[in-house]
């Protein structure tokens, strides 16, 4: 029993120490991001393997010196090495280890047994690992690795030492305190693995949670575009709700708005703007100033977002603050939101001075029913893009220009069917890109088709057919959209395997006496077919209640 305290609380003391190490590793910005990645590549697995080989062979240097044998915590490097990476990383941390541990000059009666063990312990805990993968309360699952690990190399120690007897004596000693001190330290250490995960929950949940308020409450003002006459509104909100000393937005020459604390330039609404500025308006990219190389500025730290039209960069946004203040992740992700909102309106404004323009009054009544919601719910989709999948995330910035822009900017009386089927798949990636699996689209459109029909023609009744067809059935569904020549027409048809319409209602959606918001796109489109090609070519709709709905329109060509 004496021998089990001594172990025992030496092991415990060379574990705190190991566990400084822990902790700067868990702190380190290279070590967060690896352990966030959802995959893990190549060379990840061989940063993890040293790493985890390095802290294999701390926990050596630490040992105990016992009866020809070191008592140590390298077990605890390895094994997180394997659950956390796999079984090569588990074997490569094992071999690092184990290499090392084979050259050490102490210890010599059990150095053989553990050079070839500790791989294998890494192997198996790299399995395990993968069994555990998923699963909660990770470091109960370690606790237990750690003991079957330590029971191996007690194994080994029994096989490879001579003479036995002195092996089995010193397995009797040690290998209880072993067990409980390792697989103490193991559970231990997936406790600060899981309290980073927690922490980055938290702080992705904080982020969100501030960016929707902002957004909330500056939203009225920026749909009026850069030259806004509440646009000190939105820096005043910015400022009141973030940790930033000062906001300034800016166009390609001078500051717009200012709000917050009085610098010692002076800075102003309509100062020029700064060289930091000009730089940002030139390239197109957001730019963080954390050292500023001119004497007595009194703004330390900023960060520089644009704000564009399209491609070209037309103002900027400037969040500012005082040393020693720093600039935090949450900070950089809530100034590129705001930036990519705020280009967004600003390009929505510009395209609805255009729409002022038009003359058709039911293009416009269509293009009222444009849904904020669809705007503010593909730009979270884009967002949360940005980190996982950022090809991903540009192709639906574009599909989201592209969408809005054929919206809204319609001057056009008649445009070409490629034109508008374009259109719709615009609307059509950023919907699957938010619904996933429960979104199918099928195109079925003959190539050779040249042909004209208003614009926003197509677009609301593929809407119609996800929002009110597939999304309402539990498991979605698929829409085919069809367009092909017979005889003296072209026939064009949107199917959705949806809910169905009963037959009672399939008139009201056409009759524009029924004042009805589902429908006003409906009527809308059917109106101007009616008015352009005549009665008999108005929509035509086919329904089967809980299984099916086909809108069908025959274009005179």
């Amino acid at each position: 029993m004496d021998t089990y305290k001594y172990l025992i609380i030496n092991l415990f003391s060379r574990l705190g120490m190991l566990f400084i190490f822990a902790f700067i590793l868990s702190n380190l910005k290279a070590t967060k991001d690896l352990l966030y990645k959802r995959s893990i590549y190549l060379k990840d697995k061989i940063f993890l393997s040293i790493i985890f080989g390095i802290f294999g062979i701390i926990g050596t240097y630490l040992s105990v010196e016992f009866n020809g044998a070191l008592i140590n915590t390298r077990i605890v490097g390895v094994a997180a090495g394997g659950i956390l990476g796999g079984p090569l990383v588990g074997l490569l941390t094992g071999l690092i280890a184990g290499i090392h541990r084979y050259s050490m000059p102490t210890g010599l009666f059990t150095q053989t047994a553990c050079a070839i063990s500790v791989p294998l312990e890494g192997l198996i805990a790299g399995y395990i690992g993968i069994w555990i993968k998923g699963k909660k309360n990770i470091w109960m699952y370690a606790a237990f690795t750690g003991a079957i690990c330590e029971s191996m190399r007690k194994i080994s120690v029994l096989i490879f030492s001579k003479p036995f007897d002195q092996a089995v004596n010193l397995v009797k000693d040690i290998w209880f305190p072993m067990v409980l001190i390792n697989s103490i330290g193991l559970a231990l250490l997936f406790m600060i693995i899981d309290n980073l995960y927690k922490e980055r929950e938290k702080v992705g949940a904080e982020q969100v949670n501030l960016s929707l308020d902002i957004i909330d409450k500056i939203l009225p003002y920026i749909r009026e575009g850069l030259y806004s006459e509440n646009i000190e509104k939105i820096t005043d909100v910015i400022c009141e709700m973030t940790e930033f000393d000062a906001v300034s937005i800016t166009n390609k020459e001078k500051v717009l708005a200012y709000s917050g604390e009085k610098s010692k330039e002076n800075l102003e609404v309509g100062s020029p703007i700064s060289q930091h500025n000009i730089k940002v308006v030139n390239t197109g990219e957001m730019q963080i100033i954390d050292k500023q190389v001119e004497k007595d500025v009194f703004f330390q730290y900023s960060i520089i977002v644009p704000l564009k039209n399209e491609k070209e960069t037309i103002g900027t946004m400037k969040f500012f603050k005082l040393f020693p203040k720093i600039i935090t992740n949450i900070d950089i992700e809530t100034c590129r939101g705001l930036s990519k909102l705020y280009s967004t309106q600003i390009k929505i404004s510009e395209l609805e001075k255009k729409s002022q323009l038009l003359v058709q009054t039911e293009l416009k009544a269509l293009q009222a029913q444009i849904n904020p919601h669809f705007l503010f719910n593909s730009l979270m989709v884009i967002a949360s893009l940005c980190r996982t999948n950022s090809v991903k995330a540009r192709e639906l910035v574009l599909h989201l220009g592209n969408y809005f822009r054929k919206n809204i900017s319609g001057g056009k009386k008649m445009i070409d069917l490629s034109e508008e089927i374009n259109h719709v798949k615009s609307y059509v990636e950023i919907e699957k890109a938010r619904f996933e699996e429960k979104l199918e689209v099928e195109y079925n459109v003959d190539e050779n088709i040249r042909f004209l029909l208003p614009p926003l023609t197509l677009q609301p009744i593929v809407e119609n057919a996800i929002k009110h067809g597939i999304l309402k059935k539990k498991n979605g569904g698929k829409v085919i959209i069809t367009a092909k020549e017979d005889d003296d027409k072209i026939v064009v048809s949107i199917y959705d395997s949806g809910v169905g319409i009963e037959k009672d209602k399939i008139d009201n959606l056409l009759n524009l006496d029924i004042d009805d918001s589902n429908s006003i796109g409906l009527n809308n489109v059917n109106k101007r077919l009616s008015y352009i090609y005549g009665d008999k070519y108005s929509l035509k709709i086919n329904s089967e209640l809980n299984n099916w709905t086909e809108v069908i329109m025959e274009l005179a060509k």
